[in-house]
Formats: C-alpha cells, sequence, structure tokens
C-alpha cells in the first residue's frame, strides 16, 4: 500500500509497484520487513525495550517460490489463515498457563482451531524450514533502549526507532555486499502495513537519507502481511530475534534451540567470509 502523498516524496508510483507482480516490470531483489517490539519507546511495556526492524533479501524468484510452498504449508495445517508471531506465543503461553478463553482469546486463529503445544512448535518449524529455503539474507536492525538513552545524548535524532531503522538499512548494505558483492540490480522494500503515520514517515525519512548514497533502492512500499505473505516470513525472524535478545540482556543461560539455529544460519556465511574458520560450522 503506497502512501498517498508518496509521489511527493519522489517514490515509485502504485502503477509501477503493481507491476512487479504482473511480470511487466521486473525487480531482481526484494526486502521484506516486519518489526516487533516498537510499541513503546521508552522500553517500559512488556516486550518492548528490545526493539527489532528484521526482514530477508532474496531475489524475485526465489520469492515467487516460497509463496508457493508458503501456502502449501499453512493449508497443511488446518488451513492456518497466517502465520503472525505475537498470535502463535500467545497461543503457546494460553497453554502452559492455563488462561480462560476470553471472547479476546479466542479471536486467536491458533486457539480456534485448539492446537495443543506439539502442534504449535510443528508450525513454527514448518515454516522455518520454507523460510530459509533459497538463497536469502537476513537483514536485522535494533537498539536496546536502556543503550540508546546512555548514547541518545551523542545523536542527532532522539528517535529509538529511526536509529534501528538506520541499522536495518546499514546492514542491509554490508550483508549484501558481503554475500552478493557491488550488484546492480535494483532493490525494492516492503513493510508491513502500520496505521501510526508517525512509523511510516520515519521509514520514509530515513530510507531517503540512505537512498542519497544508493540509487538502486526503490520504495518503500507498504502493505499488509495478510495480502503480501513474504512479510509473514519477515514477521517470523523479527519476533524470533526479539525474543532471542530479550533472553540474551536477562542474565539468564540460555542456549539457541535447533529451530534458531535452521533460522539464523545464513548470517554465517557473512561471519564466515569475514572469518573463514567459521566455515566448517555452514555444514552442520
Amino acid at each position: 500500500m503506497i502512501r498517498p502523498d508518496a509521489e511527493l516524496h519522489g517514490k515509485t508510483s502504485f502503477r509501477e509497484w503493481a507491476s512487479q507482480f504482473s511480470g511487466q516490470y521486473f525487480v531482481m531483489i526484494q526486502i521484506f520487513a516486519d518489526e516487533s517490539g516498537t510499541h513503546d519507546p521508552t522500553g517500559q511495556r512488556q516486550g518492548s525495550k528490545y526493539p527489532i526492524i528484521a526482514g530477508f533479501a532474496a531475489r524475485k524468484s526465489i520469492w515467487d517460490k516460497f509463496c508457493v510452498s508458503w501456502k502449501a504449508m499453512l493449508k497443511k495445517y488446518d488451513d492456518a489463515p497466517y502465520f503472525h508471531g505475537r498470535e502463535l506465543e500467545g497461543a503457546r503461553l494460553a497453554i502452559v498457563q492455563n488462561r480462560p478463553i476470553t471472547k479476546e482469546l479466542a479471536k486467536n486463529p491458533y486457539i480456534a482451531r485448539k492446537w495443543d503445544l506439539k502442534t504449535i512448535e510443528s508450525f513454527r518449524r514448518a515454516l522455518t524450514k520454507v523460510v530459509v529455503v533459497g538463497n536469502k539474507i537476513p537483514i536485522i536492525g535494533g537498539i536496546p533502549i536502556p543503550l540508546f538513552d546512555k548514547i541518545k545524548y551523542a545523536v542527532s535524532d532522539k528517535d529509538p526507532y529511526k536509529y534501528c531503522m538506520s541499522e536495518f538499512f546499514r546492514v542491509y548494505h554490508h550483508e549484501t555486499w558481503l554475500q552478493w558483492g557491488n550488484f546492480k540490480s535494483d532493490v525494492s522494500f516492503f513493510f508491513d502495513w502500520s496505521d501510526n503515520l508517525k512509523w511510516r514517515d520515519a521509514i520514509f525519512e530515513v530510507f531517503d537519507a540512505y537512498q542519497k548514497k544508493d540509487a538502486r533502492m526503490r520504495g518503500p512500499n507498504f502493505e499488509k502481511k495478510t495480502v503480501l505473505i513474504q512479510l509473514q516470513a519477515a514477521d517470523l525472524l523479527a519476533y524470533r530475534v526479539r525474543q532471542i535478545v530479550e533472553l540474551h540482556y536477562s542474565g539468564k543461560e540460555y542456549e539457541l534451540e535447533e529451530n534458531d539455529r535452521v533460522l539464523l544460519k545464513n548470517l554465517l556465511k557473512s561471519a564466515a567470509i569475514i572469518n573463514p574458520q567459521l566455515k566448517p560450522h555452514l555444514k552442520k
């Protein structure tokens, strides 16, 4: 969904954006991104202390195959309407904590299907395996709010979310350069739709700053993840990475789950380029 005043920002028109899916206009690289933990910039509310913006970069042909496989997996699991990390975790916690099923909780599609813990975890693992098929590069940006509070005196913008966005675009440049070199293809960016105009404006602002240095960048485009299912892959990554970051800063001992290793394995490719000693781990 293109913002109504997108033309004022020099962005692509809706016709150009839509034609990417009709075959009239081909974009080689597409990045789909979502956010997690961005509901309180002070970091006081639960789940807001470690905001994350994350997604995957891949060729359009890879994303086309992904859509077919993702839809097939949703159908396999009781025709699940979509993947949503927060709702899936809500269903898991409802079972673990034996919560009463309220009217609001009954709207959760996974609870409505009466899934048990085994099905919930199986669903997550199955979709993770779909996500990592093909050469998709994870792109992740974030900042712990407590850390940002310590450094914000030294940055020009006091908005922690703009800092996260800047990190996301910085990592995009770094990771794609490491794995693909100085490629010439255009790169279209798609973000999950937000009703928060301030949030969308912030993405436009930070995007503009990076686009001036990288003419390959196209967008940003906004759409609901129920329309562009590639955004559900970004949701899976963003939500899980935020959980992992929370575990890391909790001070408690923890170990990455096997599913996490599958989800994040592609990050090792960049690490192995920098440190060749890590190459053997890519085969595990």
